[in-house]
């Protein structure tokens, strides 16, 4: 049974999403509605069979017009906005057949019975307030009915017609207070849903902001901040790395370290800011010059170091004298229309025996350093 209910939902689902509707409500409204009429359709279906079996006529054709209008307004709900339009002629055309049957007094005086289902399907569809005065107007009626036509009020006695409508208004009364908190939990639901997948979001931020923010907070204990270059000690960290690499699968690889020759000069004469300018333009000169395979770091004031991979020393020694050349070319502004040159010491260090470990690479490239500076500078040692 419940699997079969499951599959019935799901059909109804497919109705109800073609509606171009997107009121919240309304489409709540619209998938009662669906329901009712697979559940009228059979219903009504049946009793008019069964009435043009017993030869009521008009009864019958009645509730084959309602059928047709069930099954045809299906086909219209994919085309209109306005909804409610479809359910409230349902409903017009639901009273009038349930007056009618009040009227038409049958054999066994049955008919006016089926009254009892008006307030359930109508406080079903449209909410326990509109629904439960709709059933009243209904109730109000036969009432009337009851008063005015007299083969009516000679067919049901007084007392029958008293607890008749003590009855109805019975089963109005809970079908309303049963759909008020079917109502009011659902949207309690809803409610609870929409702030839960609001936290989610809100966590969902949470998590990438600070993500965001881990990566920043790596990348700053990484980079050096005036060139962003890799830092000294990070630099250090990949170059342990990357020799503990070359010892065990013998491949070769050059460090190397690279001095701004008479810093400290243009410090005293022209300022640290303008000291700042040439680390940081001969930086993005580093960054542009060296493969994306190399290391390249800021590792001390005017200091930075190269870890070349894969290159043996002849590849080694060409491209920092290259890159000594291009330097020395390089013409650094500052000011407003002022510029200055100036020149690098490089000392290279491989990766051969007898050195194998980073503190004796540092130290043979940090020697061939002085000794580039003791040359003359401007060099490659």
């Amino acid at each position: 049974m419940m699997t079969f209910i499951v599959k019935m939902q799901h059909i109804v689902d497919r109705i109800v999403t073609t509606s171009p509707c997107t009121n919240k409500e309304d489409l709540a409204r619209l998938n009662h509605y669906v329901w009712i009429t697979f559940l009228m359709t059979p219903l009504a279906l049946g009793a008019s069979f069964y009435n043009y079996y017993i030869q009521n006529t008009v009864l019958s054709i009645s509730m084959m017009l309602f059928c047709v209008y069930l099954i045809g307004s299906l086909y219209i709900i994919p085309n209109t906005h306005k909804v409610y339009q479809i359910y409230y002629t349902a409903i017009i055309a639901f009273s009038i057949l349930f007056l009618y049957l009040v009227y038409h007094i049958d054999e066994d005086r049955s008919l006016i019975l089926w009254l009892f289902t008006y307030p359930l399907g109508v406080i079903f569809l449209l909410g326990s307030r509109v629904g439960f005065i709709l059933s009243m107007a209904l109730l109000g009626l036969t009432i009337l009915q009851f008063i005015f036509f007299p083969h009516i009020h000679e067919t049901y006695t007084v007392p029958f017609q008293v607890r008749f409508s003590i009855t109805y208004v019975a089963i109005s009364l809970i079908a309303s207070w049963i759909e008020y908190h079917r109502s009011r939990y659902e949207q309690e639901s809803l409610q609870t849903q929409e702030a839960l997948l609001k936290e989610q979001e809100n966590l969902k931020k949470e998590i990438q902001r600070r993500v965001i923010l881990e990566e920043e907070l790596k990348k700053l204990a990484q980079t050096d901040t005036l060139t962003s270059l890799f830092n000294r000690r990070h630099f250090l960290a990949l170059a342990q790395q990357e020799i503990i690499k070359a010892v065990r699968y013998e491949h070769s690889l050059c460090f190397a370290v690279l001095d701004i020759d008479f810093f400290k000069r243009i410090n005293d004469t022209l300022g640290h800011p303008v000291g700042d300018i040439v680390v940081s333009t001969l930086a993005r000169h580093l960054q542009h010059s060296i493969r994306q395979s190399d290391i390249v770091a800021r590792i001390g004031g005017e200091e930075f170091a190269f870890l070349l991979l894969h290159v043996n020393e002849e590849q080694a020694r060409a491209k920092m004298e290259r890159l000594c050349k291009e330097i020395s070319e390089c013409i650094i502004k500052y000011g407003s229309d002022k510029t200055l040159s100036v020149t690098v010491s490089i000392g290279i260090a491989m990766l051969q025996a007898p050195i194998q470990t980073l503190d004796e690479l540092y130290m043979r490239a940090d020697q061939k350093l002085y000794e580039a500076k003791k040359a003359g500078r401007n060099c490659v040692r």
